[in-house]
C-alpha cells in the first residue's frame, strides 16, 4: 500500500491494518479493516480496491490447503 501511494505521489502518513477471525455459519471469517491517514475519499476507495487483489486476500477467498510437515 505505501508503495502504491508513494509512486502515485500520495500523502499516505498512516496504515493500520486490523484482522478479526470468528466462526459464523459453520465457516472462517475475516474481518479486515484498514485505517489509512492522509488520503481523500477517492484515494481511499482505491486503496480498499488494491487490498482485495493482494495475493492473500486471493488465495483465502479461493480457499487454500494447508499443509503441515514435521521434521
Amino acid at each position: 500500500m505505501y508503495m502504491y501511494a508513494e509512486r502515485k505521489q500520495w500523502p499516505l502518513d498512516t496504515i493500520e491494518v486490523r484482522l478479526t477471525y470468528r466462526w459464523r455459519d459453520e465457516a472462517g471469517e475475516i474481518e479486515r479493516v484498514l485505517t489509512l491517514g492522509g488520503l481523500d475519499a477517492a484515494q481511499r476507495a482505491r486503496c480498499e480496491e488494491i487490498a482485495e487483489k493482494t495475493p492473500v486476500t486471493r488465495a483465502l477467498k479461493r480457499g487454500i490447503a494447508i499443509t503441515t510437515v514435521l521434521r
